[in-house]
């Protein structure tokens, strides 16, 4: 049985619903990252497991016990939030055991459960500081603190780290992931980062306009997405989209698509999904990661169908570990990741090398996966 069930969870506000038939099982232990663009229902999700929502219709269960109307002091979860919603009145020390103290933990506890809080989380010099003597780093840790010492069932993350500036977030998010696998906790994490999403969860749930899109493991999400607004929301720089005519040559089948030169180009499918050849005739939309555009030398070696086509450089962006090269495939601008060193130039005809092993094929009018 799973840690925390949510079964066909809905949401809405008079008569219109926001969130759709939710249905999401996460076992104890997991990190599980809801990811979306604004207004997505991610947050409101969220809410509704912590109880701060009332859910429309559907259950959530911790543990297997309904939630449903049970006030959030009673759920055993902890939340950190975006604005950290710290008492700027108190010490570091008492923000981190004030809901202890509220539940009646006696004084030697609270003491021993600060100490070992404070010093997993790396704050023992800081513990007689007010919040505003920190900095949003410090206040961040304050914050999961709280969460930590009171030993919770699940942990609700808001957006916690969208206040922090660019490297102190890369390096909150290493410290969250050390903390998720050093304790084993189960995390509920809601962000509308995809790399967040990506590096810290072992599930991805990828929501837009209250309904969950795709629900998978970073691998799953990122190699076959579900349909187009994955494809395109998740990965950065995002999936290069090409229309591509399928054709039946020899026997298998082929996607015949345009250069940047305006000649006619065809990329045979090694191991097409079974549903492509329903296509045969039709116009397609192909899906390529940047990855598997590159230079001949970059190509994957353990990769069995590699296509090298000529084609023209239309911007060449350095970017320290790879070369992000921009050319045209019918007549969409495609990226490509290069080697660091491969000597390109805008305007000139080079060889690019497409990993067929690795494109994904959607239906243009449902925007769905073919398989």
């Amino acid at each position: 049985m799973s840690f925390l069930t949510i079964d066909n969870a809905t949401k809405s506000y008079g008569s219109v619903e926001v969130l759709h038939r939710v249905d999401i099982d996460v076992q104890e232990g997991e990190f599980l990252v809801l990811v979306g663009p604004s207004g997505c229902g991610k947050s409101t999700l969220l809410n509704m497991i912590a109880g701060l929502e009332d859910i429309t219709s559907g259950t959530i269960s911790i543990k297997g016990k309904s939630m449903n109307g049970v006030h959030p002091s009673n759920r055993d979860i902890a939340m950190v939030f975006q604005s950290y919603a710290l008492y700027p009145n108190m010490s570091v020390a008492k923000n981190i055991t004030f809901g202890l103290e509220m539940h009646k933990v006696p004084k030697a506890e609270r003491e021993t459960a600060l100490r070992d809080v404070a010093k997993l989380l790396q704050i023992e010099p800081l513990l007689d500081r007010k919040p505003g003597q920190l900095s949003g780093g410090q206040r961040q840790r304050v914050a999961m603190g709280r969460a930590l010492v009171r030993n919770p069932d699940v942990f609700l993350f808001d957006e916690p780290l969208s206040n922090l500036d660019a490297k102190l977030r890369v390096d909150m998010r290493t410290e969250i992931k050390k903390l998720h696998q050093k304790l084993g906790t189960t995390i509920v994490y809601v962000t509308h980062d995809q790399i967040e999403a990506m590096t810290l969860s072992t599930r991805i749930a990828v929501m837009n306009g209250g309904f969950i899109q795709q629900l998978g493991t970073p691998k799953e999400i990122y190699d076959t997405p579900a349909n187009l607004f994955v494809a395109t929301f998740m990965g950065s720089p995002s999936m290069n989209l090409i229309p591509v005519k399928i054709l039946e040559e020899n026997g298998g089948l082929v996607a015949e698509t345009t250069n940047g030169l305006g000649e006619t180009i065809k990329l045979p499918f090694a191991a097409p999904p079974t549903g492509l050849k329903d296509y045969v005739g039709r116009t397609i939309t192909l899906g390529l990661r940047a990855e598997a555009l590159t230079d001949p030398d970059g190509a994957d070696s353990k990769a069995v169908n590699l296509v090298t086509v000529k084609n023209r450089v239309i911007v060449m962006e350095p970017a320290g570990s790879d070369t992000f090269v921009m050319t045209e495939f019918g007549g969409q601008d495609c990226n490509a990741r290069m080697r660091a060193d491969v000597q390109v130039a805008p305007g000139e005809d080079v060889d690019f090398t497409i990993n067929m092993d690795k494109v994904v094929a959607f239906d243009p009018e449902t925007e769905d996966r073919i398989v």
